[in-house]
């Protein structure tokens, strides 16, 4: 049985499996290694000079908390959708904070920001707590 060119050749509802357990991965990761040096963080955050500094050590001081918890939502299928829109916002403000590097728009904080509002749009997809609960 041959394939259609312009058909899925599997079930969808696995894409944003597929997507969540990276993105997920990435945020919690991210967070973890900023939460090991946070005085180094926070100064990074501080180099930017995008906000005022008593907001930028604040931000520095919560957003690797904030990147485990969705990337750990994520990995679970948890409040997906709460999840993405908290990464879309994280990934907004490094777009403002660092520009489009390279200037180019395929810089990973796009791709990212992309993957994190297609599952705004998706949904969690398969083997999600989200999906087990709504079948329940």
């Amino acid at each position: 049985m041959g394939y259609k060119m312009h058909e899925p050749i599997g079930n969808a509802a696995y894409a944003g499996l597929l997507l969540r357990i990276p993105l997920g991965l990435y945020f919690a990761m991210a967070g973890l290694m900023k939460i090991k040096a946070p005085q180094d963080f926070i100064g990074v955050v501080q180099s930017y000079k995008v906000i005022p500094e008593p907001f930028s050590t604040l931000y520095a001081i919560l957003l690797p908390y904030i990147e485990v918890g969705t990337g750990v939502m994520l990995v679970m299928g948890i409040w997906t959708t709460l999840a993405a829109f908290v990464c879309s916002l994280m990934l907004t403000s490094f777009l403002i904070a660092l520009g489009l590097r390279d200037h180019h728009p395929f810089n990973k904080d796009v791709i990212l920001l992309c993957t994190a509002l297609s599952l705004l749009y998706s949904g969690p997809g398969a083997w999600s707590i989200d999906r087990f609960r709504k079948a329940g």
